[in-house]
């Protein structure tokens, strides 16, 4: 038998392990030690280990072979990694696994155990409308709900259509049901997908001049939804209840309208961390401002080819404008990517494929393939595999104020992991799409393995 089977095999026996009450962290004898391996704690750049040792849903320790094996008892699940590679479970920024799994033929339950087979363990599910949150509650009573997901209740409707405060009969940030909890608001600044209707992208008055024919044929000429006033007094009434906001912004004139509302929305809304997603189109005078209003952009690294279709619809000196991962991520204290599944790229929901994308400016995919050729990126927008895994882990867990629990690994946190075959630090950019994920954890349970290694059952 191979190392990784033995891996498969062992780790099946701690699922059914774990299944009963739950071992108290206080407790130092672990129920489940994984050595031999390598063990990314995503808090400092370097800080690695070879095991990690759990007790019940909690992590009791990291630390040398030696010094993890110590803590084993008669009955803990000792795991050889066989050199594979722990980190923190996945988090997706900005995600529909609940609401829009229909969209692409999945189940409720089929969306969950796709995430958790690309080893997404909490994900933001960012358009939660009236009657959703009870029927979601219903669905994580019954245990349908595996990987962790964060609830923004909808301000507002992709056509623009306003539910108001509804939001408000709720309590901010607090778990609702097992692995269910209510995040913030979510704000479309302008209008999304209205049925049939292509994305309504507002451009500023810089760029929407420079549109091509064939850009202002597949844009239009829209404008954000509210002006900087109304959405800053939108953004305190959520603020004065205790709710971050979360705000869908593509187009650059969406961009500033939702940062300079956040500007004239004062402290109490920036201390809550408000988010802005997309940020497909962000000019030279905006990067500055995320971290001047407290905001965490988050992004969709889906694929570079897109800078063609963009390329054919702005003059090329405006290039750069569209898909800043790198300036964001060196303008901003925190960066998260999201997929924005199942609306983005087929095979986004994969933080390994959206890490591919982030790190190298020629990646390809099977979105685009068909279609146009991936044009590369701009060097200097790609980031590095470190920043790109915390944006996926750490800043994602900042994002949604989990930082406390999850997103890296310490001590005291929650025992959201994933097993992946390679080291993501060390594989060669080319590789890195090739890596796959062998088990994931929630709370210390095994949730999914690879079947491929190990037939189920």
């Amino acid at each position: 038998m191979t190392r990784a089977n033995r891996l498969i095999l062992i780790l099946c026996g701690a699922c059914l392990f774990l299944a009963p009450p739950l071992v108290a962290c206080a407790s130092r004898t672990a129920s489940l030690i994984l050595y031999d391996g390598t063990v990314i704690a995503m808090t400092a750049e370097g800080e690695i280990y070879t095991a990690i040792a759990v007790a019940g849903d909690r992590i009791l320790a990291l630390g040398t072979d030696e010094e993890i094996l110590a803590l084993a008892g008669p009955e803990t699940h000792v795991v050889d990694l066989a050199g594979r590679t722990v980190l923190p479970g996945f988090i997706d920024g900005h995600a529909h696994l609940l609401r829009d799994c229909g969209r692409v033929g999945l189940s409720v339950a089929q969306a969950q155990e796709l995430a958790l087979s690309y080893g997404v363990t909490s994900a933001a599910e960012m358009v939660v409308e009236p009657g959703d949150v009870e029927r979601y509650v219903a669905l994580a009573q019954a245990g349908r709900i595996r990987a962790r997901t964060h609830l923004f209740l909808a301000y507002n409707g992709l056509c623009g259509n306003v539910y108001g405060p509804w939001y408000k009969a709720y309590s901010p940030l607090v778990e609702i049901a097992p692995r269910l909890s209510i995040a913030g608001v979510k704000v479309f600044v302008e209008r999304s997908t209205c049925g049939e209707e292509r994305p309504k992208i507002s451009f500023g008055d810089l760029l929407r001049p420079l549109l091509s024919p064939a850009g202002a044929a597949w844009y239009g000429d829209d404008h954000p939804l509210f002006s900087e006033d109304d959405l800053a007094a939108i953004v305190r009434e959520a603020a004065d209840a205790g709710f971050p906001v979360a705000m869908h912004a593509i187009g650059d004139a969406a961009v500033e309208t939702a940062l300079y509302a956040l500007r004239l929305a004062g402290e109490r809304a920036a201390a809550l961390r408000p988010l802005v997603l997309h940020n497909l189109f962000v000019r030279d005078d905006l990067l500055p401002l995320y971290d001047e209003v407290g905001a965490t952009p988050v992004v969709e690294p889906v694929n570079a080819c897109f800078v063609d279709t963009y390329g054919g619809m702005l003059p090329l000196e405006y290039a750069d404008v569209v898909r800043r991962w790198g300036d964001l991520a060196a303008s901003t204290t925190h960066l998260a990517a999201g997929s924005d599944w199942p609306w983005g790229a087929p095979g986004s929901l994969s933080p390994v494929f959206r890490l591919a994308n982030l790190v190298s400016a020629t990646n390809e995919s099977p979105s685009c393939a068909s279609w146009e050729p991936c044009a590369p990126l701009s060097p200097h927008q790609v980031v590095s595999a470190w920043r790109a895994l915390r944006m996926m882990t750490a800043d994602a867990a900042y994002a949604l104020h989990e930082e406390d629990e999850l997103g890296t690994l310490a001590a005291g946190k929650l025992a959201d992991l994933v097993v992946l075959s390679e080291n993501p630090l060390t594989t060669p950019v080319a590789e890195l799409a090739q890596l796959h994920v062998l088990m994931t954890l929630v709370d210390g349970r095994v949730e999914w393995q690879d079947a491929s290694v190990v037939p189920a059952g």
